[in-house]
């Protein structure tokens, strides 16, 4: 246990306190100053260099809109999701679901009515939060359906299953109403950059699956020698420079001489992708031309799911093999006189002692989602690919920095950017627990 020190036991110790300044010097001048220093430029016109005009809240108000009547909604609507999911505080727990469901109803209320009102006038200019009155009344009916439809599915058939899609109904919902309001009244680049990373941040907890195979299948190895050689060699591929594997995806996709479009031609599979082409009608898979998978708008999102295929993570491995090694040999000898089978040793044993783990890991990966734009910038340059259709929200923030001189707009993305990392990390550390 930690001991703890008083304030005139340090006065008698402070020389050992001495060894802490210098790391807490070089923390101060290459971490805290920075930041600040981007928060302080985050309310200035600043080109990075010479040009610094005062502006206030103006880069915030591009990027956000300025909306006080929406943006008390989106509280509201937050604050009541969070209540409904959790349970959280415990007043709440029993009517929060319902008065979602009758917020999110009385929300698309006034807009089917505002739909209703441009319908009747014929004003065919007038819009509802940048949208027209078809778009407005579509992207209502998506989230209330998302909404009320998951939270009645679950008090009706209340179940895991329902459970699980009451949490997932809810918060696309939620996100939806969030994202296009946000794109209809603030940046559109920016937010439409949010939409990627919510896609990205699905696929990345999707890919965390193959990891925990992966872990449990080398714990499971009766040879120690075995298990030590796994291993090394998830170990080898960190030495690796990241530049390089970046490089050979890029590769792997090239269109003329990359490995993927070399096994679809020779596989016969390229048949089968246009023919269901022409049944869907995507436009992308052609006879005669080969799939361009980083220049075509339509694929980029695709190839960047795709990327890092079977997706077996070094880290998340070596993560999952420290939680495995920490289980009692007891335990498992147990489950075998109870005549337990493989698949359950995995449901009831296995994966609920690497809860935490699994908890860090999904952490880690969400923020480093967030953040990510270097691979992004190496492989499609810092228009984002195509059409933009790849301009992340770090990448939107580097674009504006240092290509097109519009720091403070860029100090401002940067700030927006934290302060959701930080919303996620708080609810994460309050809500999401791992019970053993």
């Amino acid at each position: 246990m930690p001991k703890v020190i008083s304030f005139k036991q340090i006065r008698y110790r402070w020389p050992v306190y001495l060894f802490i300044l210098p790391s807490l010097f070089l923390i101060c001048v290459f971490s805290y100053y920075p930041a600040i220093n981007a928060i302080y430029h985050s309310f200035y016109r600043w080109n990075g260099s010479a040009i610094e005009d005062f502006i206030g809240l103006d880069n915030f108000r591009d990027l956000l809109g300025w909306s006080p009547t929406l943006w008390t909604v989106l509280a509201v609507w937050i604050c009541l999701m969070m209540m409904a999911l959790t349970g959280k505080p415990g007043w709440a727990k029993g009517w929060a679901k319902w008065a979602l469901c009758g917020f999110v109803t009385l929300v698309g209320a006034i807009i089917f009515g505002a739909v209703g009102e441009i319908s009747l006038s014929s004003a065919t200019e007038a819009t509802i939060l940048g949208l027209s009155a078809a778009d407005a009344a579509s992207w209502i009916t998506v989230s209330m359906v998302s909404v009320i439809g998951a939270i009645l599915l679950n008090i009706v058939w209340n179940n895991g299953f329902t459970n699980a899609i009451k949490v997932l109904g809810v918060v696309f919902g939620t996100l939806w109403f969030f994202d296009l309001s946000m794109q209809n009244t603030g940046d559109k680049i920016l937010w439409y950059g949010f939409a990627v990373i919510f896609l990205l941040v699905v696929a990345n907890v999707v890919k965390m699956i193959p990891s925990i195979i992966a872990a449990v299948f080398i714990h499971r190895l009766k040879n120690e020698k075995a298990q030590y050689i796994y291993r090394v060699l998830f170990v080898v591929p960190m030495i690796i420079p990241a530049m390089v594997y970046l490089l050979v995806w890029k590769f792997f996709y090239d269109p003329n001489q990359g490995v993927l479009n070399i096994i679809l031609y020779r596989t016969g599979l390229i048949d089968l992708l246009i023919w269901i082409d022409g049944i869907f009608h995507w436009g992308v898979f052609v006879e005669g031309r080969p799939p361009s998978w980083l220049g075509d708008a339509k694929l980029v999102l695709p190839s960047l799911i795709f990327w890092g295929f079977p997706w077996v993570g070094v880290v998340g491995v070596l993560l999952y093999l420290a939680g495995l090694s920490s289980i009692s040999e007891d335990v498992y000898e147990a489950a075998d006189l109870d005549g337990v089978n493989w698949f359950q040793k995995f449901t009831k044993i296995e994966l609920p002692l690497i809860l935490t783990q699994v908890r860090i890991n999904l952490i880690m990966m969400v923020i480093a989602t967030l953040k990510t734009y270097g691979q992004i910038l190496i492989i499609l340059g810092d228009s984002g690919g195509p059409k933009g259709v790849a301009l992340v929200p770090g990448l939107y923030m580097f674009k504006n920095a240092f290509v097109e001189g519009y720091a403070g707009k860029a100090c401002a993305i940067g700030l927006v950017l934290f302060v959701f990392i930080l919303i996620l990390t708080e609810v994460n550390n309050r809500y999401v627990r791992v019970e053993k």
